[in-house]
């Protein structure tokens, strides 16, 4: 049995069972086990064909699988390598990199006399014992995953902030516009030299509050919403999982079942969800982050592969085109009569937020803007950013029966990588209320505190105010 092990051509399927278990093992929880088998028994007969492809052209049965091998390393893990050099480099550079190499190992193949058959033992014991080693992570890894996650679902479906039955009436609307990484106007001030003087003028004359010290408390867009929604710092979960997919389910889960979510809707607000972020009983409106669903197990295991991951990003809309979408959407909403119910609108729009497709006219640029550095093309699609705001607000202001709240808000800074931690932190941050009583609201307010004070002067809660703090990680 072992010399049959070690002769035999068994590497091509052992490499696909790897591959499905390292999707298992990355997705853990989240992995959907029947659609797994599918892909696999699906892999096992690619895997088949192509051996027996590589046969009729390169004759020696070992030396044809293990050009096929090597052929499907480059084909299933093309994903990885592009996630390391995509800042730099895009599809239409590494995809020929990886073809020339599959063209090179199957021309080299073709032309040796030699069998590989000590390579080919060597590959039937590595991917064996890379399967073993995936058994075991698993194995580790579902059990304690699974607590995990159902400790923090339970977390964070536990009862809702609580109000007095004081709450005032009628609720106003709320409009929350949520600005993909737009910096302070202080910030762009201080490292583009940019004045923003008319969006300040603007909102100073339409009576919003501008915070001028406001920053962010922390630096990626799920962690921000979290604390934004959940009104608290997030737990530290990089002790109990280092798996990002992992810690963006957890993400997912509490922005979904956010204090926030819970307290407004316990009130009577019916939610408009214009994200990338399932809220309310909403599903999301645009897919953005990679987030483990089961659902989607095919979509990440195809992802991994070069055929996919291209597919996929030439398949997927850009974002200038869910941002339309976004703020198409959000006119039919303020356009349309007032519903009986208050109504609380989380409209997410990745602007000014890179790739850069907009000009400082708004001319759209669908191939992307890249002949300038990233700080020339950040302000430009800034100041096309400053008049869709604008015009959202004077919509909303026209359209609208009863004043409203409007919080427009960035989530973090601009983060170009020249940039320091400062700007990376800092945040527009304007708000307004009917009343137009801002005395909660102070210069250097941080978005974890935007719906406590909200809470406590609509919902009669009695929430206290946090310290405002930067990347702050409460213990799990």
């Amino acid at each position: 049995m072992i010399k049959s092990f070690t002769t035999r051509v068994l590497h091509p399927f052992l490499l696909i069972t790897f591959f499905v278990l390292y999707c298992w093992v990355q997705t853990s929880y989240f992995f959907d086990i029947p659609k797994g088998i599918i892909a696999w028994l699906g892999g096992l007969a690619v895997a088949g064909i192509g051996y027996a492809t590589y046969r009729l052209f390169i004759k020696h049965p070992a030396r044809a699988g293990v050009a096929w091998t090597l052929s499907m390393l480059l084909l299933l893990f093309y994903s990885p390598v592009y996630n390391v050099i995509q800042s730099t480099f895009r599809h239409r550079h590494l995809m020929p990199v990886f073809i020339v190499l599959i063209v090179t190992i199957f021309i080299f193949f073709l032309k040796s006399k030699k069998h590989f058959a000590t390579l080919n033992t060597y590959l039937n014991t590595l991917f064996f014992i890379l399967i073993i080693f995936e058994i075991f992570n698993l194995s580790q890894r579902y059990r304690q995953d699974k607590n995990w996650y159902q400790s923090i679902d339970n977390q964070y479906n536990s009862s809702p902030v609580s109000h007095s039955n004081l709450i005032k009436k009628p609720l106003p609307d709320v409009y929350y516009i949520l600005m993909d990484g737009y910096t302070s106007p202080k910030s762009l001030k201080k490292y583009w030299n940019y004045d923003s003087a008319e969006l300040l003028n603007y909102l100073n004359e339409k009576n919003f509050y501008v915070a001028g010290d406001a920053h962010s408390n922390y630096d990626f867009t799920p962690q921000c919403m979290l604390s934004t929604f959940d009104m608290n710092y997030i737990p530290n979960y990089t002790k109990t999982t280092k798996q990002k997919l992992m810690t963006m389910a957890v993400y997912r889960k509490g922005i979904e079942h956010s204090k926030t979510v819970k307290s407004f809707t316990q009130a009577g607000y019916e939610w408009h969800n214009l994200s990338p972020f399932d809220m309310a009983e909403q599903k999301r409106s645009y897919h953005v982050f990679r987030i483990p669903d089961a659902a989607e197990t095919w979509r990440y295991m195809a992802e991994m592969t070069l055929p996919g991951r291209v597919a996929l990003d030439m398949t997927e809309p850009k974002s200038y085109e869910f941002n339309e979408q976004v703020i198409n959407e959000l006119e039919n909403i303020i356009a349309s009569p007032s519903e009986a119910r208050p109504r609380f609108v989380y409209s997410h729009i990745f602007l000014p937020h890179g790739p850069y497709y907009y000009n400082e006219k708004c001319e759209l640029n669908p191939n992307g803007n890249q002949d300038k550095p990233d700080m020339e093309l950040y302000i430009e699609q800034l100041q096309c950013t400053e008049s869709i705001l604008i015009n959202i607000i004077d919509n909303i202001l026209i359209n609208t029966a009863k004043p409203p709240i409007i919080i427009i808000q960035g989530d973090h800074g601009s983060r170009i990588g020249s940039l320091d931690s400062e700007e990376h932190f800092s945040i527009l941050y304007a708000v307004y209320l009917p009343d137009e009583d801002y005395s909660n609201f102070y210069s250097d307010i941080s978005p974890v505190n935007t719906f406590r004070i909200l809470s406590n002067h609509y919902l009669n809660t009695q929430l206290e105010l946090l310290e405002d703090k930067k990347n702050h990680f409460i213990k799990f």
